[in-house]
C-alpha cells in the first residue's frame, strides 16, 4: 500500500491531518476534506483525540518523512546513476593545465562514486570535433570515436560508451592519464561546446543521469556557438546604457531549447570553467539552470592553485546527498496560492517543478501569495512533496511539512520575523530581475523594499512616537545593513567583468539561506594572531565588522563569502608573521599564485585550522587570493568593506540616515 493521501488535493498524510469519528475519518489540514481512513490504517483515539499509534509512526509524528514510491509512482523502472564527462582538449585548455586539472580531478573523484553495479561512467573530449573512447578497448590503446559534424551531431554506433564503473575503472583512470599527452601538440583554438553537449545528451537519452563538462574556452563552433560580447558589456555597463542588462541574458534561445530537452530525458548539466578569458556565462548558464545543475567558475584559472579546489568542487559534486528523476509540487491551505517558484529547474506544468538532479546545497524558494482571507488563530498549512530516485535506484518520495499559526497583529509578524530567510528572499529576486532591468532600478527596488518594510514598523507596531528616532525591529535590526551589503554586491556593482555578474546571478539563483547573506555580507577574520587568542575560544575568531578602520596595515585578513576567500596581506606585516604563515620573509617574496601550505609552527596550524573548519562549514573548497593595498586585488577586497563610502554609493551611516529620511517623509 502506498502513502495515505487526502482524496480531493492528493496531500500526504502528515502530523496536522486530525482523525475523527475514533479514527475512521481524517480531516485534511490543507483543503478540510473528510476522507475515509482505509481499513488497514484504522487505529482508536486516545482521551487527547490523538491516534494510539501516533508517536509509533513517523508520518504522524515527523514533520520531514519519506516514503517508498510504489507502482503507481513510477513512469517507468528506476534509471542507473550515469555520470558522463565530458572535457575541452582545445589550445587553450591544453596550454593553461585545464585539461591536466580536468583529467585528474576526475581520476581522483572515481572512488567517490557511489558503489555498486548501477553506477556507469562514459567519457568523451572535445575541441572543434567530439571524441568519444571505448572503454572496454582501452587496455592497450584507447580506441577514439571522432564525430567531425558539429552542426548535426550524432553518436557513434557502439554500446560500450557507458559502462558500469566496476567493469571499466582501471581503462578509465588509464585513458584519463593519457588525455593531456595524447593532446598535447593540440593547435586546434576552436570549441564545439555545445555540440559536445548534445552528444554527450543523445549517449546517456535512454538512461539519463549527470553530464559534467569542463570547459575553457568561448564555445565559437557548431550549436550554440556564441561570440565575444566582453568589450562592449564593460563600456555599456560603465556608461550607464539603460540597454546594458540585456547583455546578461543569453544571447538567443538555441541553448535553452537544447537545455529544455536535455531536462525532459533526465539528464542533469553541471559545468565547470577553467578559464582565462570571456566565456560568455550570461548564456552558458541556461543549461546548468534548466537542468537543475550549476556553473563552477575559475577565473582566472591557475594551474598551480586552482586544481585542488577543482578536484574538491567534483568529489562534492558526485558524493554529496542527492537524487535524480525528481518531481516537486507544494501544496498550501485555503486562502493561499503559490505564486512562483526560483531555482534551477525545468517548470513544464503550472504546479509541477521537473530537477533531473537534486541535491543538498541546493534551494527551491516558493513565494504565495492570499486569494482569500485567513482567519485569525488558525493554522495554515505548507506540504512539500518530492518525488525522486536515490543514486542506489530507489524511488522515494520526500514530504516535508509546515503548519503556522496566523496572526491579525502586526506586532507578532516582526517579532517572529526571520531575517536570514527574508533576505534570501530579496536577494533571488533581485538576481532574478538583473537580467531583465536596469541595475538602478533594481538596487532602488531592493532599497525601497528594506524602507516600506521598516516604514510599516515605524507606523504600525512601534511604541515611541518621536519622529526624530530610527526605530528597527529587533529580529530586522540587521535588514539595512544586508541590503546596503546587496546593493554593493558584485552582481549589482556597476563596475566589473560581465561574467563575473552572470557568475554572480547563477550562484545566488539557488543559494540555501545559510549562504545567502554571506554572499552579499561576508566574514572578515583577522589571523595574524591566531595565536594569541584563549584555547577556549571557538575555532574561527569572531568576525569584524566590514569597514576600512578594522583592516590595518600591519595585520593580515581573510574575507570569506562561501565562494571565495581573499587574504589581505598589510604591507607593514611583521616579516616573523610572513614567514609564519607563507614560508617567505618579505611581501616581495610574496607568490603571485597563493597556494596555502601547513608549516611548522602554531601560526601556520591555526591559520590552516581556520581555512579547513570554514570549507566544512560552507560546503566549499575556498578559492584563496592573495589581496595587497596599492593593486588591484587590494581594491577588490575593499569594495566588499560595505559600512565604508564608496563612488556613487552610501557609507553604512549614510544609507541609515537615508533610510530614516525617507521613512520620514511616507509619515507625513
Amino acid at each position: 500500500m502506498g502513502p495515505i493521501r487526502c482524496s480531493r488535493c492528493k496531500a500526504y498524510i502528515n502530523p496536522f491531518m486530525k482523525f475523527v469519528d475514533q479514527g475512521r475519518h481524517f480531516i485534511c489540514n490543507l483543503c478540510g476534506f473528510r476522507n475515509d481512513t482505509p481499513r488497514d490504517y484504522m487505529c482508536n483515539l486516545g482521551p487527547d483525540g490523538r491516534r494510539r499509534d501516533a508517536d509509533d509512526r513517523p508520518e504522524l509524528s515527523r514533520g520531514t518523512v519519506e516514503f517508498v514510491a510504489t507502482k503507481e509512482f513510477l513512469v517507468r523502472d528506476p534509471m542507473p546513476a550515469v555520470y558522463f564527462f565530458l572535457i575541452d582538449v582545445s589550445m587553450n585548455a591544453i596550454q593553461t593545465g585545464a585539461t591536466a586539472a580536468a583529467c585528474s580531478a576526475i581520476s581522483q573523484a572515481i572512488s567517490d562514486l557511489p558503489e555498486g553495479p548501477r553506477t556507469m561512467v562514459g567519457i568523451a573530449t572535445f575541441d572543434s570535433a567530439i571524441h568519444f573512447y571505448s572503454l572496454k578497448r582501452a587496455q592497450q590503446q584507447p580506441l577514439m570515436l571522432i564525430v567531425p559534424d558539429v552542426q548535426d551531431v550524432y553518436t557513434p554506433l557502439q554500446t560500450d560508451l557507458i559502462l558500469p564503473v566496476s567493469e571499466c575503472r582501471d581503462n578509465l583512470e588509464q585513458l584519463l592519464e593519457s588525455i593531456p599527452s595524447m593532446f598535447e601538440n593540440n593547435r586546434v583554438a576552436d570549441s564545439a561546446f555545445g555540440a559536445a553537449m548534445k552528444a554527450g545528451f543523445l549517449a546517456m537519452k535512454s538512461t539519463g543521469g549527470k553530464l559534467l563538462v569542463f570547459q575553457s574556452v568561448l564555445p565559437s563552433l557548431g550549436i550554440g556557438s556564441l561570440s565575444a560580447r566582453e568589450a562592449e558589456g564593460r563600456a555599456n555597463i560603465t556608461t550607464g546604457d539603460k540597454e546594458a542588462h540585456k547583455l546578461l541574458q543569453p544571447v538567443d534561445n538555441t541553448l535553452k531549447t537544447m537545455a529544455l530537452e536535455f531536462a525532459e530525458y533526465q539528464v542533469c548539466v553541471d559545468v565547470f570553467l577553467t578559464t582565462q578569458s570571456y566565456v560568455d556565462i550570461a548564456s552558458i548558464s541556461v543549461v546548468p539552470q534548466t537542468t537543475g545543475g550549476r556553473v563552477y567558475y575559475y577565473y582566472p584559472f591557475s594551474a598551480l592553485s586552482d586544481p585542488a579546489k577543482l578536484f574538491n568542487d567534483l568529489r562534492w559534486n558526485i558524493s554529496r546527498p542527492q537524487g535524480f528523476e525528481a518531481v516537486m509540487r507544494v501544496r498550501c491551505s485555503q486562502g493561499l496560492q503559490v505564486q512562483d517558484y526560483y531555482g534551477n529547474f525545468c517548470k513544464r506544468v503550472p504546479t509541477d517543478i521537473d530537477l533531473p538532479a537534486i541535491d543538498s546545497d541546493k534551494t527551491v524558494m516558493v513565494t504565495f501569495k492570499h486569494d482569500d482571507k485567513l482567519p485569525e488563530n488558525v493554522e495554515c498549512g505548507f506540504q512539500c512533496a518530492l518525488l525522486y530516485t536515490t543514486v542506489y535506484g530507489q524511488r522515494r518520495i520526500r514530504v516535508i511539512n509546515l503548519s503556522l499559526s496566523c496572526t491579525n497583529l502586526l506586532a507578532n509578524l516582526f517579532r517572529y520575523a526571520d531575517l536570514e530567510t527574508q533576505f534570501s528572499c530579496f536577494l533571488k529576486q533581485a538576481a532574478n530581475g538583473i537580467p531583465t532591468s536596469p541595475l538602478p532600478r533594481i538596487r532602488d527596488e531592493a532599497t525601497n523594499t528594506c524602507i516600506n518594510i521598516l516604514q510599516s514598523y515605524r507606523k504600525h507596531c512601534a511604541s515611541v512616537t518621536s519622529s526624530g528616532q530610527l526605530i528597527l525591529p529587533e529580529a530586522l535590526k540587521l535588514l539595512p545593513l544586508y541590503t546596503l551589503a546587496l546593493v554593493k554586491s558584485l552582481g549589482l556593482r556597476t563596475d566589473g567583468r560581465l561574467d563575473d555578474r552572470s557568475y554572480w546571478i547563477s550562484v545566488a539563483s539557488s543559494v540555501s539561506v545559510v549562504l545567502a547573506v554571506p554572499l552579499v555580507f561576508p566574514r572578515l577574520i583577522p589571523i595574524h594572531d591566531l595565536t594569541s587568542r584563549d584555547d577556549d575560544d571557538s575555532l574561527i575568531p569572531s568576525p569584524l565588522m566590514l569597514n576600512s578602520e578594522n583592516v590595518q596595515e600591519d595585520g593580515v585578513y581573510l574575507l570569506e563569502n562561501g565562494e571565495d576567500g581573499l587574504i589581505y596581506v598589510g604591507n607593514m606585516v611583521n616579516p616573523a608573521t610572513l614567514e609564519q604563515i607563507f614560508g617567505v620573509s618579505s611581501l616581495a617574496a610574496l607568490p603571485a599564485q597563493l597556494a596555502l601550505e601547513q608549516f611548522d609552527n602554531e601560526l601556520s596550524r591555526k591559520v590552516n585550522e581556520v581555512v579547513n573548519e570554514i570549507r566544512r562549514q560552507r560546503c566549499s573548497y575556498l578559492r584563496l587570493r592573495q589581496c595587497r593595498r596599492g593593486e588591484p586585488s587590494g581594491d577588490f577586497f575593499r569594495s566588499f568593506l560595505v559600512e565604508d563610502k564608496a563612488p556613487g554609493v552610501f557609507s553604512y551611516v549614510e544609507f541609515l540616515v537615508h533610510v530614516h529620511r525617507q521613512i520620514q517623509s511616507k509619515m507625513t
